[in-house]
Parts: structure tokens; C-alpha cells; sequence
């Protein structure tokens, strides 16, 4: 077989297979007649060509220019400092935004886009083990008005491979902060705690963290972290339990720091795109909360808890339906329940939120089988459980005596959540006086919230 390396003029994408006749030798040519008799040996002609089309490289300005209409600043409602994100896909109705945990975590945000818009963050989730969290806003219509960017394969990252970081670095003295596109070249391969996994040489500075790692055909490889030094300090806290490969590349990474002089922060790592596609599931929302959170900010915390209730069934599938408690609790989206918790903790100022009701029931002893004394203790400490007048018998509250307001006790909310399961009969006393089973449905709430590390 003939192989052929045919070069595209400047600014040409494709050829088409008439023009690529046309290009070969004279004695190649097919004649029109002979053509239909050898379609055939055209076909793997045609096959054996090599192409610079195909496959190919594109330049760094080429990717910069594709990349910079993805790439979201990030940055702090309440304090200083900020970092990066980049749009990928996500749900229906809002923009996706991948970045760093450690960028986003604890923080009131603000999100600002290549067009210097502005948009008000809809739900932040961070992974519980990983250095990445999604963040969304509102896009809109149904889909993001802004282009995500296109994921690559992390697997096939090899040693010296060229890369490019695109993020927002800090500037000293303070001032506009300008978007840069750095290069840089993987350096090595290991394998650390919060999932770093890809290691480069590159001139990257504080702000830049969550940015996209790209590899030259302008895909997005990893996510940009931390430093040598910055991982060095977090695993050498965490040294005795982490396995031996992670073990030997903290050895690596601790001598390389140790070094000193220009050796100090020489290599930046990233987190696998990888890891973030195994990890999907658990950092997307299934529902959109934008009515919650305006409910919540507004103060309107019985309108709020009703709207909890409707979207956690949402989320479950079970709208027109009672909860199954073992089903729909212990399996419930993490990334959902964190996002309703999060909301209810930050609009209260850590008063209401699932969250601060378990923390407030495991402080009493409380764990995942029935205690009646446990229980009760939660609901007089939390003020579900209330003595009206002296004398009388502890009454748990019903549907009509909440208090929706900032006064109630620590806790207090939310509360529809814990009495819409209607499997157990109201005649066993441990619940509310119109459905039964709460506590049964609160339980394993908290387990859930255990496991999805609320």
C-alpha cells in the first residue's frame, strides 16, 4: 500500500475526497471508467493516507482562544482572594462550573464569566474526599449560554507531555485581575490523597487554582491544584493513613521541597479528569434550588420547609407517594441533600439545617437504632417535644406549632422533611399527633447525612 502525507494550507480544516484526487501522483489518477471497477482499492487507498487534518495538534493560540469564553472567575463575597472554574456539562437549566474544593469550600461566592457578567451561585457541591466541587448558576433557559469544554482522556497523559493552565492569578497591589494561558509539561504520574494524580512544571500562581489542565488538542486533562508544598503539608498530617505508593510519593514530593532554592513549588499538581467522570454522580444535583434559596433569603422559613419537603421527594421520585423510608433515605442523592443543607445552614447563620440536627442528636448519644429516652431528649433540645403548660405531658408539636422563625430553638428547622412518611399508625405515640414514623424517616436522614459527610 502507498501512504501519502498531504499538508493543509494555512487556516484549512478539511479536504474532501475529491481534492485529495486531485492530489496524487498523475498515474494514480483514476479514470472514470476504472473508478467504479476499483472503488475498492480507493477505499483503502484512502484509508492509508495520512492526514494532518486528522488528529491533529492545534496551536496554543488556537486553544486560548477556544478555552476563554469556558473559564469563570471566582471569587468572595466576604473576604479576599478567589480562584478558578471552567464550564462543563451539566443539568438542564443551569451552568455547570468544575473547580477545586479548596477554592469554594465555607465560602460565600460570587461567579463571574468571560462577558464580566455577574451570576448568583444556585448550589455548591464538594466532594467529601476529593479536592473538586461543582458549582452552578442559573442559566437562563435550558441550556448554558456558555460553551463547556470538552473532556479528555487523563489515562493517556504521558511524562513530557506539553499541557496548558488557563486561570486568573493574583496580582500584587490588587487591581483588574486578567485572565492568563500559561504552558507547561507533565513531569510525573502518581498517585495522591484528594485525588491528585498528574504532576507539571508550569508557571502558575495563587488564583489559578481550579483551572483547567489542557492537553494540545485542547482538552481538559485535569483539574489545577496545589503545589508540591501545599500537598506536602496536607498528606504529612494525614502520613499513617495513607497507603504505600501514596507513602513513597509524598517521600518524592517532601525531598523535592526539602531541596530549597528554585526546587521549592517547582511542580504543580491537577486531579484527573478521570476521577472527576468516576466521581460524577456524586457532585451534581438532580433539581434546581433557586426557589429554596430565594424563600430561604428572604426569610420565609415555612414557605422554605415546604419547598424542602416537595424537592426532596422530587429528587426521590415520590411526589405522588409516601416515603419509603429504607429506599428513598438511605439512598438519597448526596449531592441534593448536601446542597439543601448548605442552603438552610447559610441562610439561618448555622441555626436551621440537617446538618446541626444531627450533630445535635449524636451529641445526646444518639445512632441509627430507637432509643424513646434519646429521642425525646432530641425533641425537647430541638423544641419539637414541648410541655404547654407545667404539669402536663411532653406533647410533640403538630403540623400548626412549629415556629417558623429565627427564635426557635437550634434545630428547629427544617421540619416537614421529618413527618411525610405515613407507613407507621399515629397510635405509637412517636410522631407527629397527624403522621406517624418521623422519627423512623429522621434516623436514617441523619445515617444518610453520615454517610454523604454532612
Amino acid at each position: 500500500m502507498l501512504y501519502f502525507h498531504i499538508n493543509l494550507l494555512p487556516g484549512k480544516q478539511h479536504i474532501t475526497v475529491v481534492e485529495i484526487i486531485h492530489l496524487l501522483p498523475y498515474s494514480l489518477k483514476l479514470s472514470a471508467k476504472s473508478m467504479k471497477s476499483r472503488s475498492c482499492w480507493l477505499i483503502f487507498t484512502l484509508i492509508g493516507l495520512s492526514l494532518t487534518s486528522c488528529g491533529q495538534q492545534k496551536s496554543s493560540q488556537e486553544i486560548a482562544e477556544t478555552v476563554k469564553n469556558s473559564i469563570v472567575l471566582i471569587s468572595y463575597q466576604n473576604e479576599s482572594g478567589h480562584g478558578t472554574g471552567f464550564i462543563v456539562p451539566g443539568s438542564t437549566g443551569v451552568c455547570t462550573v468544575l473547580t477545586a474544593r479548596h477554592v469554594v469550600e465555607g465560602r460565600s461566592l460570587n461567579l463571574q464569566t468571560n462577558d464580566q457578567k455577574l451570576h448568583k451561585t444556585n448550589s455548591i457541591q464538594a466532594s467529601p474526599n476529593l479536592d473538586l466541587a461543582v458549582v452552578t448558576f442559573q442559566s437562563g433557559g435550558e441550556t448554558c449560554p456558555y460553551p463547556s469544554l470538552n473532556l479528555g482522556d487523563s489515562d493517556s497523559v504521558k511524562q513530557t507531555d506539553q499541557i496548558y493552565i488557563s486561570g486568573f492569578p493574583d496580582r500584587a497591589g490588587g487591581g483588574k485581575l486578567v485572565r492568563q494561558f500559561v504552558r507547561g509539561s507533565v513531569s510525573g504520574l502518581d498517585v495522591l490523597e484528594q485525588g491528585y494524580g498528574i504532576s507539571y512544571d508550569a508557571s502558575t500562581f495563587g488564583g489559578m487554582s481550579g483551572g483547567p489542565v489542557l492537553d494540545t488538542s485542547g482538552k481538559v486533562v485535569a483539574v489545577h491544584g496545589k503545589t508540591d508544598a501545599q500537598i506536602v503539608a496536607d498528606l504529612q498530617s494525614q502520613q499513617a493513613s495513607l497507603s504505600p505508593q501514596q507513602q513513597a510519593a509524598l517521600q518524592q514530593a517532601a525531598a523535592r521541597v526539602a531541596g530549597g532554592g528554585v526546587q521549592i513549588n517547582t511542580f504543580r499538581w491537577g486531579i484527573p479528569i478521570k476521577t472527576y467522570l468516576a466521581n460524577q454522580s456524586n457532585l451534581i444535583t438532580k433539581t434546581d434550588y433557586s426557589k429554596l434559596e430565594q424563600l430561604l433569603a428572604a426569610g420565609k422559613w415555612q414557605e422554605a420547609d415546604e419547598e424542602t419537603a416537595n424537592k426532596m421527594l422530587e429528587v426521590a421520585g415520590r411526589q405522588k407517594e409516601s416515603w419509603p423510608i429504607k429506599e428513598a433515605v438511605e439512598n438519597f442523592s448526596c449531592p441534593d441533600l448536601r446542597a439543601i443543607d448548605q442552603l438552610w445552614v447559610k441562610y439561618s447563620e448555622g441555626r436551621f439545617g440537617f446538618s446541626v440536627q444531627k450533630s445535635i442528636y449524636q451529641s445526646l448519644g444518639g445512632t441509627k437504632e430507637f432509643d424513646m429516652k434519646v429521642w425525646s431528649a432530641f425533641g425537647k433540645a430541638n423544641g419539637w417535644l414541648v410541655n404547654r403548660k407545667k404539669g402536663l405531658k411532653w406533647l410533640w408539636l403538630d403540623d400548626f406549632s412549629f415556629t417558623f422563625n429565627t427564635n426557635a430553638p437550634k434545630g428547629h428547622l427544617p421540619v416537614s422533611t421529618a413527618w411525610v412518611s405515613t407507613e407507621l399508625p399515629v397510635s405509637t405515640g412517636w410522631g407527629s399527633t397527624k403522621r406517624g414514623g418521623g422519627y423512623f424517616f429522621v434516623l436514617n436522614l441523619f445515617s444518610r447525612a453520615d454517610t454523604c459527610k454532612l
